[in-house]
């Protein structure tokens, strides 16, 4: 048979390292791979925590306010409250004065109808006490109608 290599095999000496070679790159990729990923976890760790913070933060704050409103709602009911039975109380007042008012309607009727008849009637009479303090002060006066 013929033979197809001259010489033994030596391998390829052209490329480096080889497979090591490649190897180690690959090595390398992953330690930085491994550097970026935990700067990232760092970052993302600290944003948390300061997110956190300030989230109890703000809860805390809330929560000092909705304790504050409760306490003004509370404040608001009893001041409610208090003007319901005032108004309560003045329309009880309203209603004693209103039939207070019906009751003298008749009276103020009455006085109004007769006001030009009692208006005459008492000139009429201050006329005649006129009259009579004259008569008894020795004036005279003439008996005609």
């Amino acid at each position: 048979p013929p033979s197809t290599w001259e010489g033994g095999y030596m391998g390829k000496k052209d490329e480096e390292g080889g497979i090591v070679a490649i190897l180690a790159l690959v090595r390398e990729d992953i330690i930085k791979d491994r550097a970026t990923a935990k700067q990232a976890e760092d970052d993302a760790e600290a944003k948390y925590q300061k997110m956190k913070t300030e989230a109890e933060a703000q809860v805390k704050t809330l929560e000092g306010e909705i304790t504050e409103m409760e306490g003004s709602i509370g404040s608001k009911e009893a001041d409610v409250e208090a003007a319901e039975t005032d108004i309560s109380g003045k329309k009880d007042e309203l209603g004693v004065v209103m039939k207070r008012i019906k009751d003298a309607q008749p009276g103020c009727d009455f006085v109004t109808v007769n006001f030009e008849t009692r208006l005459k009637a008492r000139q009429v009479e201050k006329d005649g006490l006129v009259e009579a303090k004259a008569i008894l002060s020795g004036a005279k006066f003439d008996e005609s109608p």
